[in-house]
């Protein structure tokens, strides 16, 4: 496991907006990745990645669920990337991934 935490935003070329989280998403980290969220600029379709996610416990879970139930009906769309098992199976148990997509890769995602 990582004791680095980072999340960086930046825009895709198809104007999609993506947030990279590298590190473990926790109790310890979980506000600075809420602050990012909703800090980050308006776009229609936000893609969070959690390739470099290392760890996702109930708080992460949290601001995750958070993420989808703030998207106005219609207006916008958010995916989620991830090929980790253990990440996978998380939002499985917690049912995040019938909130939103769920794509192996940031190129499906997009």
């Amino acid at each position: 496991m990582s004791d680095e935490f980072d999340v960086t935003v930046e825009t895709a070329p198809d104007g999609a907006l993506v947030m990279r989280v590298t590190g473990d998403l926790d109790l310890a980290t979980s506000p600075r990745f809420e602050d990012t969220l909703s800090s980050a600029p308006a776009a229609s379709h936000v893609v969070i990645d959690l390739t470099g996610c290392t760890f996702l416990d109930s708080s992460g879970v949290r601001v995750l669920v958070q993420a989808a139930r703030n998207i106005p009906e219609g207006r916008r769309r958010v995916d989620l990337v991830t090929a980790n098992a253990g990440i996978l199976r998380v939002l499985e148990i917690t049912g995040v991934d019938r909130m939103m997509p769920v794509h192996p890769s940031l190129e499906q995602a997009l």
